[in-house]
């Protein structure tokens, strides 16, 4: 199917703000920025250790801190 635009901004809204409220967000501008080529440390360590779960988390609805358009 296809996101109408609402959607598809409601969609990056929520996936924007579960990054922001994650780790590896600010450990990649740790390790890029402020302790300039260091190796990050991402949660989880590996793209095999992401699951399902872990991926479908970031579309969830975001209840009251819904974008609203």
């Amino acid at each position: 199917s296809t996101l109408s635009m609402d959607e598809c901004m409601k969609m990056e809204f929520r996936i924007l703000n579960r990054m922001l409220a994650g780790h590896d967000f600010y450990e990649g501008i740790r390790a890029a920025i402020i302790d300039k080529g260091s190796k990050p440390e991402w949660r989880p360590a590996s793209l095999d250790a992401v699951s399902a779960a872990d991926v479908d988390a970031y579309f969830a609805p975001l209840g009251a801190g819904e974008l609203e358009l």
